[in-house]
């Protein structure tokens, strides 16, 4: 429930139902809501961590086959930990991240030893697109026959473990238009950094009011409601996204050419405005039914039917629901790698991002 709907709203009423028991029942296994998010997402890394293998005898193919496996087990801790476990206390949310950061740095390890020839940097680097690969089927529902689910996932992940990063690679995005900066612009960027580091539900108006200084009641002078201004950051991300995709399609000359321009251009979005991504993809949650949260929803939808028809074009045996895995499986690398500033410093990042998120679409190859 919580990673259908999200943490804040879900009631411990709708709980309760849920497995048939009143509310205050509830009460006599947990002291809040809180309480049990933690224990959720503890639980899933816990059987993480229990299943990291000493050694596979296999090399990384082997490897990464049991990572695959766990991914789709434990498959909403991925959405709980990054979306809602920002609704936890600063204590429980650092006992989670410590778990979380052994895990990288046994999968880092691991890929130094099988590829010395990667420094430091490099192997941290390609083992945070990994992870971001495997994490990225707990933000959608698609699905496939478990034993090609499983396959498909390891060769996803493998081929970005694969990758020769190159640190002198350094390509400049395209330059940009400014937006203008009136206070309603500063107000909507001064709530989107809000919402991606708090979450939505915990960001007040006056807290986006005192980020630009001024009173909380006078945003209402900008902006009816805090929805509204969620509803006006995500039309500004999506006209940008969708400024991008025609761009590529229009000066593309192939379905590769368009594709990598696609891929490209999301990928310095995700670099660039970090906590606009974080929003696009971890506050629709909040967008109410009415006309503007299902125009936000439409948006989404053909945004990634789109690109999916591209990689189609490209990948033409590869299947619809195939095709969506690889796509969401390049967006959430360049979400994740985006907004981990502990790898926005190694060298040649966003020619390795690219990389990765390219490979991550073309066709199938064998896993071996």
């Amino acid at each position: 429930m919580f990673a259908r709907h999200g943490y804040a709203n879900v009631a411990v009423a709708d709980i309760a139902d849920a497995v048939n028991m009143g509310p205050s029942a509830f009460y006599r296994h947990y002291a809040g809501k809180a309480e049990l998010l933690y224990d959720v997402v503890d639980a899933a890394f816990e059987d993480t961590l229990a299943r990291l293998p000493a050694a596979t005898g296999a090399g990384l193919p082997g490897l990464i086959r049991v990572l695959a496996a766990n991914a789709l087990d434990n498959r909403l801790s991925g959405v709980l930990w990054q979306r809602e476990a920002r609704a936890l206390d600063s204590a429980d949310h650092a006992r989670l991240r410590r778990k979380i950061q052994q895990a990288n740095r046994w999968f880092a390890a691991e890929l130094s030893a099988a590829r010395p020839e990667l420094n430091t940097d490099q192997a941290e680097l390609l083992a945070g697109c990994a992870m971001a690969v495997l994490t990225s089927v707990s933000f959608h529902r698609l699905t496939l026959p478990r034993a090609q689910f499983e396959e498909l996932l390891a060769e996803l992940t493998l081929r970005v473990l694969r990758l020769d990063p190159d640190a002198d690679a350094d390509p400049t995005p395209a330059p940009r238009r400014a937006r203008c900066s009136g206070r309603g612009d500063r107000l909507i960027d001064a709530a989107v950094g809000l919402f991606a580091r708090n979450g939505y539900a915990a960001v007040s108006i006056d807290d986006i009011g005192a980020a630009v200084g001024i009173a909380g009641p006078s945003v209402y002078h900008h902006f009816p409601s805090k929805h509204h201004i969620l509803i006006e950051a995500m039309q500004r991300g999506h006209e940008r996204l969708r400024a991008d995709l025609l761009a590529a399609t229009d000066g593309a000359h192939t379905a590769a050419d368009a594709l990598r321009r696609v891929t490209d251009s999301y990928v310095d979005l995700a670099l660039e405005q970090s906590d606009l991504v974080t929003t696009l993809i971890a506050e629709s949650v909040h967008l109410t039914s009415g006309p503007l949260g299902r125009e936000m929803h439409v948006a989404q939808r053909e945004y990634i039917d789109d690109w999916v028809a591209l990689v189609l074009a490209r990948n033409p045996a590869d299947s619809s629901t195939v095709a969506r895995i690889k796509v969401q499986a390049a967006q959430m690398v360049a979400n994740d790698i985006g907004r981990t500033p502990a790898l926005r410093r190694v060298p040649g990042l966003r020619a390795t991002v690219r990389a990765a998120c390219w490979v991550v679409q073309e066709s199938a190859l064998p896993l071996a």
